[in-house]
């Protein structure tokens, strides 16, 4: 008889896994997931300075402040490179405020009937005079009579209130106003800030400012503007209204430079 074996073949129990190497993978797995944030994070912000500084995006109102406020030295870098391009941007006889030898600037482009031009105007007053001995604020007429009714009435005003030595005083008050834009209205602010009424009728009536009104629109259009307010910072177009910190960082950047 054969010798039977009645112990069958046992096999060994599997060791259930260290707790020292869960630990190990779970920790790894954590500094990955930090290593690829910190790297697409580090990766963005490149990109964005990159971009700003070839030109191929606009730091300007599609961007939160944080956004903005990194990229305000990019932006006046830019702006200080192109050596203060503003060429045709300035016109002729337009309304400005500040030295002309001004190290920055800025030309807008603005519509008497603009919500969004009406909230700046007070912003870049306060600006204008804030950085008064390094500023020239140039003032550019963009009226867009399809959408604000009495626009170029109001800029051919402003041209006659320049001729009497009061277009910023128009100027603040147009766009505190708030008003409808017509003759009438325009005659009521006249008075209020002293102008010569009858002078300043018979200049409006005779559409004397229309062809300088125009001129400005073609410039602006040759410059790329399809909206109000927008702005050059020695040539480097901002559209949007802009909030005064962010302005003010710009500017400082700029000076910077």
């Amino acid at each position: 008889m054969e010798d039977v074996n009645i112990l069958e073949d046992r096999q060994e129990p599997e060791k259930p896994a260290s707790r020292f190497s869960v630990r190990k993978i779970g920790s790894t797995l954590i500094f990955v997931g930090v290593l690829v944030v910190v790297t697409f994070f580090s990766w963005r912000v490149f990109s964005f300075y990159q971009d700003i500084r070839s030109g191929a995006i606009n730091p300007a109102l599609a961007y939160t402040t944080t956004d903005f406020t990194r990229a305000a030295s990019a932006f006046a870098a830019k702006a200080a490179s192109d050596g203060g391009g503003t060429g045709n941007l300035l016109g002729a006889n337009s309304p400005s405020i500040g030295p002309l030898d001004a190290k920055i600037t800025i030309v807008e482009f603005a519509d008497f009937g603009c919500v969004y031009s009406k909230e700046n105007a007070p912003i870049i007053r306060a600006i204008a005079k804030q950085y008064a001995n390094n500023l020239r604020l140039v003032f550019r007429d963009y009226p867009i009579d399809e959408i604000h009714p009495g626009a170029s009435i109001a800029a051919e005003g402003g041209g006659c209130a320049q001729e009497q030595g009061k277009f910023w005083e128009y100027h603040d008050a147009v766009f505190a106003s708030g008003g409808e834009l017509s003759v009438a209205s325009l005659l009521v602010i006249a008075e209020q800030i002293e102008l010569d009424l009858e002078k300043f009728q018979r200049c409006i009536d005779s559409g004397y400012y229309t062809a300088d009104v125009k001129s400005d629109i073609a410039d602006g259009v040759a410059a790329g503007v399809v909206g109000t307010p927008t702005f050059f910072f020695n040539g480097e177009k901002v559209e949007g209204s802009i909030p005064f910190t962010i302005f003010n960082q710009i500017i400082n950047a700029m000076l910077q430079t």
